[in-house]
């Protein structure tokens, strides 16, 4: 109980009065003096606690909060919330899926739009490594940190290696440490720059065509580049086999390939992970999957993961689509 639950009364007719009073306001007899009680001190609130994130349920449609892990009607297990992602910004799209086969998404994206600026990152864990899809997400979202601010690619790797480096782990016998891939794109109306290592890929769409705009750290390049024809290279078991990822068990004095590229003119950007182009090993099959490529960005990006999640799943998916030129404005997400 506080002392502003303890009533005083009047000395003359008995009524409640308040600590201060010079008058009773029943009866307007005069008070004897009195001093207002000190203030209270202030009382921290507790803290509210986090709010559970609502995961609509596969069998039943529930959208209440989950229990454990699993809907709280049915019982069903409920996915995870990475196992499908979406970002819809002004002039960007992207979609991430885990896919069919695989039990988690180990993919990751981020993406950051300015003023006549975009600068968008896929990172694809490596499914032998120790948290994979936490390494991933620390690299997209270290390298879109460094990116906000600087066109800096050089940096944003740097950035992104730290963050995979730094990302805590249980060493196992069977496992390598936390690895992911690294593909990131500064943007602008007539110029778009990759810094790549690993084997996502970057596509330009335009008039019908789509040309591949990155080489791949893989078995299958290393063999194309030492004369094997590129259908062999890429029948073979080992075809995507890296050669080069962001790990503490990589080699520190790697970087990535900077390539720029001059826009001709209006058209399409995808930064995508293997998730998507193992099935579209030709820019031409890239094209086909795409359907209407004059689709909304968002749009466009689901129907790519919904293709390749129809041609098996066999991974985690992750497109990111920019048009070009670009919408002017900052956006919010």
């Amino acid at each position: 109980m506080t002392v502003t639950d303890v009533a005083a009364a009047c000395p003359v007719c008995g009524e409640p009065i308040a600590a201060g009073d010079l008058f009773c306001e029943a009866c307007g007899n005069a008070l004897p003096a009195s001093e207002a009680p000190p203030a209270a001190e202030p009382v921290a609130a507790e803290p509210a606690p986090a709010a559970v994130p609502a995961v609509t349920c596969p069998s039943c449609g529930n959208q209440g909060e989950p229990v454990e892990g699993y809907c709280g009607v049915c019982g069903t297990k409920l996915p995870a919330p990475r196992d499908h992602q979406e970002l819809v910004l002004e002039g960007a799209a992207g979609v991430t899926n885990k896919g069919i086969r695989h039990t988690r998404n180990e993919d990751a994206m981020a993406v950051f739009v300015g003023e006549g600026y975009v600068a968008g990152i896929v990172c694809d864990g490596v499914s032998t490594s120790v948290n994979p899809d936490i390494a991933s997400q620390a690299a997209a979202d270290a390298a879109c940190a460094v990116l906000a601010g600087t066109p800096d690619l050089e940096a944003a790797y740097d950035a992104a290696r730290a963050a995979v480096l730094a990302t805590e782990y249980e060493p196992s016998a069977d496992l390598s440490p936390p690895s992911c891939t690294f593909l990131a794109a500064t943007i602008t109306d007539t110029k778009v720059t990759f810094a790549s290592l690993g084997d996502c890929r970057a596509y330009w769409y335009a008039d019908g065509a789509a040309t591949q705009l990155t080489v791949d750290d893989s078995w299958a390049e290393v063999q194309i580049e030492a004369g094997m024809p590129r259908a062999d290279a890429y029948s073979h078991a080992l075809a995507h086999v890296i050669t080069r990822w962001l790990s503490n068990d990589a080699d520190p004095e790697w970087r990535p390939r900077i390539v720029p590229f001059d826009v001709p003119g209006p058209g399409r950007l995808l930064l995508v992970s293997d998730g998507l182009w193992n099935y579209t090993l030709e820019p031409a099959d890239l094209v086909a999957a795409m359907g209407d490529p004059t689709s909304e960005r968002i749009e466009l990006a689901r129907r790519l993961v919904t293709f390749a999640n129809d041609a098996g799943g066999s991974d985690n998916i992750t497109v990111v689509v920019v048009d070009l030129p670009l919408l002017k404005g900052p956006s919010t997400p």
